[in-house]
């Protein structure tokens, strides 16, 4: 030994083997079945929240108990837990694996826009609509509170427009393209749907071709447009269309073939009818569109918005089989998701007072012992 000490450099690679194995370390740090009994069991929210921070969100959580320990405050420490995860494995890579790992990630930046215009035009406080956020798209942190930070929706639509030209996916190209029909009828969704239409175009072509590790991230995308066309045809199907054509809500890229076969499904006009043309359309779906229809009268296009994004998880997570494949990256990514949702279903529960029975009700994906 000659006293020297030797430094270890990460050095992101092109391959999958090292950033997997990694990924399956941090795969061991999730919470296991015991910490969610105990929250469960917690006789209050105080005592909940001192569970958890036994565990590894006590750090995110310390980062924002200066301003309380309300739910409102835990959502922030649960975003920052979050970003700050996937940003590590976003420096695992480089070359194509890290261009993947953009892509999964990118279903983030609409959901960030959308966000903060649903916010903005509902005139909710600045901090409640950060505390929403998830900023581990391409639109960085800094440049969504600048959004924010605009004195009204119209300016936050002007500011998207002009930070969008620096941006991978120019999403202002959407607003600006249908700004003056949201104007005349001041539908929101149009501007929504603009902005889907423009990602799961951009990602369809970054997604061309490729290896087994690409075909595994077109499948993730298919289904996220799936699950974006089936809520449409529920949502808007029977209304009457006058500016618009029934196939201006089809989004491009999912099972559906054109935006003529969904203005077909959506013609059946009453909503039980073309609910029965998408269980033989899309049998693959079949299952939660079910579940979905059994509470639709009682929380309408919410219901299949939540059953297929449960749908969504839980294809996800059977996507590992190959150790060296992005699949192991695609099955942590939403675990980690649906851990922090259930664990603000349980303290929000709390805070609230429900009972246990209650917040189990709502949980995603989650029965005791398994």
């Amino acid at each position: 030994m000659d006293g020297k000490v030797e430094v270890m450099v990460q050095v992101p690679l092109k391959d999958y083997s090292y950033a997997n194995a990694r990924v399956r370390a941090m795969t061991t740090r999730l919470l296991d079945n015991g910490v969610f009994k105990g929250l469960l069991d917690a006789p209050d929210y105080n005592r909940a929240l001192a569970i958890l921070e036994d565990t590894e969100y006590s750090e995110d959580i310390e980062q924002f108990m200066l301003e309380g320990a309300r739910p409102t405050i835990l959502d922030r420490a649960f975003n920052r837990n979050l970003v700050r995860t996937f940003a590590k494995i976003k420096d695992f890579f480089m070359g194509k694996p890290h261009e993947l790992v953009n892509v999964l990630l990118s279903r983030w930046d609409p959901y960030n826009l959308k966000t903060i215009m649903r916010g903005m035009r509902a005139l909710v406080p600045k901090q409640e609509i950060t505390r929403n956020l998830v900023p581990i798209g391409a639109i960085d942190e800094v440049t969504l509170g600048e959004i924010i930070d605009q004195p009204d929706l119209r300016a936050s639509l002007d500011a998207i427009v002009v930070f969008s030209r620096e941006w991978r996916i120019p999403y202002g190209r959407a607003i600006t393209d249908h700004l003056a029909e949201y104007l005349r009828d001041h539908d929101l969704s149009v501007l929504e749907l603009a902005l889907d239409k423009l990602h799961y175009e951009t990602v369809g072509e970054l997604l061309k071709g490729g290896d087994a590790n690409t075909a595994l991230v077109r499948e993730v995308a298919r289904m996220e447009v799936d699950s974006i066309n089936i809520v449409n045809l529920i949502r808007v199907c029977g209304l009457e269309m006058q500016a618009t054509r029934p196939e201006d809500y089809f989004v491009p890229g999912g099972t559906l073939e054109d935006g003529a076969e969904f203005a077909r499904i959506m013609a059946l006009g009453q909503p039980e009818m073309v609910y029965e043309a998408l269980l033989r359309r899309l049998p693959d779906y079949r299952a939660a569109m079910q579940r979905a229809w059994q509470k639709f009268e009682e929380k309408g296009e919410g219901a299949f918005e939540d059953e297929l994004e449960m749908h969504v998880i839980g294809r996800c997570l059977g996507m590992s089989k190959d150790p060296l494949g992005i699949g192991v990256i695609i099955d942590y990514m939403w675990r980690k998701y649906l851990e922090i949702t259930n664990l603000r279903i349980i303290l929000r529960g709390k805070s609230i007072g429900l009972i246990e029975s209650q917040i189990r009700k709502e949980l995603y994906m989650w029965e005791e012992g398994s």
